[in-house]
This record gives structure tokens, sequence and C-alpha cells, in this order.
């Protein structure tokens, strides 16, 4: 029986997530089928639909995956240090097609409102805020969170000419001396 926690289901799982990344490096998301999808991992699509209810289901999840590896990395703003955001933008580079697509999703998505609200949770237990929450730190942290967004938007479309170093030395450049 294929059933979540055996290895013949994450088996296809991961061949259906890797079809998926794979076909973004030829199509937009939006313009990629579960037909193309099923062809590219060698499954029927019963064992899709087994995994997924649909292509948007499949995209919030492999949008979750990123999301939690990327909020690994700075463990939710305890690590601003430049060899965090050299590991970020390396990651980012690594996946690159994912990425270039979900930049450029005209709406918050699923990982961005999840992110967001992770972040505030994390500030709101700090010590050194106060129980009324100071509300700066939200705006700041969403104003931080965008540029960072588009700086590696601009960076992809540019296919990475600049260095994971050279980007994150940017990056803490522009925001020395602030806090997010």
């Amino acid at each position: 029986m294929n059933i979540k926690n055996n290895s013949r289901y994450k088996t296809s799982s991961d061949k259906i997530e890797h079809a998926f990344l794979f076909l973004l490096e030829k199509y937009k998301y939006d313009e990629i089928t579960i037909s193309q999808i099923c062809k590219q991992a060698g499954i029927n699509r019963s064992t899709f639909y087994c995994h997924y209810t649909d292509i948007n289901d499949l995209i919030i999840k492999v949008e979750k995956k990123f999301a939690q590896e990327t909020a690994g990395i700075f463990d939710f703003g305890k690590r601003r240090s430049h060899e965090a955001m050299v590991e970020m933008f390396t990651f980012v580079k690594d996946n690159k097609y994912f990425y270039k697509a979900f930049l450029n999703i005209p709406y918050t998505t699923f990982a961005e409102h999840d992110t967001k609200n992770k972040c505030l949770e994390y500030i709101g237990k700090d010590s050194e805020v106060s129980s009324s929450f100071d509300m700066g730190i939200y705006y700041r942290g969403s104003f931080f969170g965008a540029g960072i967004k588009e700086m590696c938007r601009i960076w992809l479309e540019r296919d990475c000419k600049e260095t994971p170093e050279q980007m994150a030395s940017l990056l803490l450049e522009e925001y020395k001396n602030r806090e997010a």
C-alpha cells in the first residue's frame, strides 16, 4: 500500500516535485499541466492525485518546503551575519528556476504570509519588545523582506551575474546599522 510514510510514497512525491521544478526551467508556473508533470515524472495521474489535489496544492507544498529551508538559514532573525546571507543567496541560486517563478507571483504567497507570521511570533517573544508591541519593527521587517525579495528577483533576471558573496555584501551594506 502506498501510504504517506513509506519510501515508495516519498519517492513518488520527490519525483513529482523534481518534475515540476524541471518544467519550471522551460515554462511559466501557470503554463505547466498535470499531464506534463506526470509524463516528466514517469507516473500516472492517479499517483499525482494521491499526493496533491491539483497543481496549486503542489505549488503550495513545494513553496512551504523551500520556505522552511530558507527560514532555517536565519532561524527567524537570530542570524543576520554575512555567512547567513551568503547561504541564503546560494540557496536561491541553487534553486533558481523555482525562485524565478516564485518571485514573479503577483500576490502574497503562503510562504510569505507564514514567514511573516513566524517572524512576528519571534519578535513577540523577544524580551526587549514590550507587551504593547512596537509596530515599527513590523513595518521595518516587512520593508526589509520586500527589499530582499526584489533584490533576488532582479539578481535572477540577470542570471546571477554577481556571486552570492557580492549579493550578501550589497544587502548588508544597505542595511548596516538598521534594525530589521
